[in-house]
């Protein structure tokens, strides 16, 4: 199971990664989303797999779930365009075939 924690660079998303790194869930299986690639350092360096993920951008959103069998989707900073970026998650997740966004 590989789990795709979008914004997963910010105060919240960080908080996410390190909870399920906390109950147990393997470095390898979680996908950090992240908008800018200098901020997933710190993820990278915990063996997190980052991948470039910005929701307006639905090409990254594909790449992002290549291998993924789930999803947390974690809103960003950006509120005028929150509504769309969620859709475009779900979108490309449910064209991905994955059943479950928890």
């Amino acid at each position: 199971m590989s789990i795709l924690v979008t914004g997963a660079s910010g105060h919240l998303g960080r908080h996410v990664v390190d909870s399920l790194l906390a109950r147990g869930v393997a470095p390898a299986d979680i996908v950090a989303g992240v908008f800018t690639a200098e901020k997933g350092a710190p993820l990278r360096e915990l063996g997190v797999t980052v991948v470039p993920l910005d929701v307006n951008d639905p090409a990254t959103v594909t790449a992002a779930l290549a291998g993924v069998s789930r999803v947390l989707l974690i809103s960003g900073p950006d509120v005028a365009n929150r509504v769309d970026g969620h859709r475009t998650v779900i979108e490309a997740a449910a064209a991905a075939g994955i059943e479950l966004l928890a």
